[in-house]
């Protein structure tokens, strides 16, 4: 089998674009990249099909090469700028999620290029924490000892962090705080951002409205909002800070 090298992947990625436009279907698609660039009509469905997801921010479970996501983004990024991006950059972190669950090594590489592109989308990847709502009660934890702890793992998706963020600005909804203002430059771009609707109670995917559904807080705050379960809400904290 030819190797995928960057013109193949060039190839598959014009012909993806052109099945998920409909100028061409997708039998039309495999049948060119199989017989113009040699791949194996497995690899060309799993090609078509990963641009496809990226662009709608969907998770992929089918796999490409690591030139070939990087080339996917960069292309995604130039030809349709950042929200596409935001979608594309979604649709990895899923995709990361499921291979980590089955102990896939490649999600080293898909880590550092995710990393690598949010960077570029200005998009901060800080906010993967761990509140005592999502972890599982039944789990001992013991300090000193290597531990596994199961989690329910809900995908944070950095599109509609990011439009939270421009809604509201990178400070904490509820008490103000500013970490570049106090911090200086280290920390920009640096908040978490909090979902009203607990995820994890949900258990399920659902639509986000970035502006209704997040706020962007603060550490403290956060761990404030989750001081009992069910967790307080976002104006509850504000009004015991306000009656300080």
């Amino acid at each position: 089998m030819p190797k995928i090298d960057r013109k193949t992947i060039e190839a598959a990625y014009d012909v993806a674009k052109r099945v998920h436009g409909r100028h061409i279907s997708m039998t039309r698609g495999i049948e060119i990249l199989e017989t113009r660039n040699g791949m194996n009509p497995n690899s060309a469905v799993d090609y078509i099909y990963s641009y496809r997801n990226l662009i709608e921010g969907k998770r992929f479970t089918r796999t490409t090469n690591a030139a070939a996501t990087r080339y996917y983004l960069e292309m995604i990024f130039k030809e349709n700028g950042r929200d596409k991006l935001l979608n594309a950059l979604s649709s990895l972190r899923q995709h990361i999620d499921y291979y980590e669950t089955v102990g896939n090594s490649s999600v080293i590489k898909g880590k550092e290029i995710y990393e690598e592109f949010s960077r570029k989308a200005q998009v901060s990847t800080n906010d993967d924490y761990i509140f005592p709502d999502e972890v599982n009660e039944t789990v001992e934890l013991r300090e000193g000892k290597v531990r596994s702890v199961h989690v329910n793992i809900y995908e944070r998706n950095p599109a509609a962090r990011a439009q939270c963020i421009e809604h509201y600005g990178c400070y904490c909804f509820i008490c103000g705080f500013d970490f570049l203002n106090t911090y200086g430059e280290i920390g920009r771009d640096f908040i978490h951002v909090h979902h009203e609707l607990e995820l994890s109670t949900i258990g399920k995917e659902y639509v986000i409205d970035p502006v209704r559904d997040l706020k962007p807080v603060c550490p403290n705050c956060h761990s404030m909002i989750h001081r009992r379960k069910p967790a307080y809400s976002v104006d509850e904290i504000k009004e015991q800070l306000e009656k300080l």
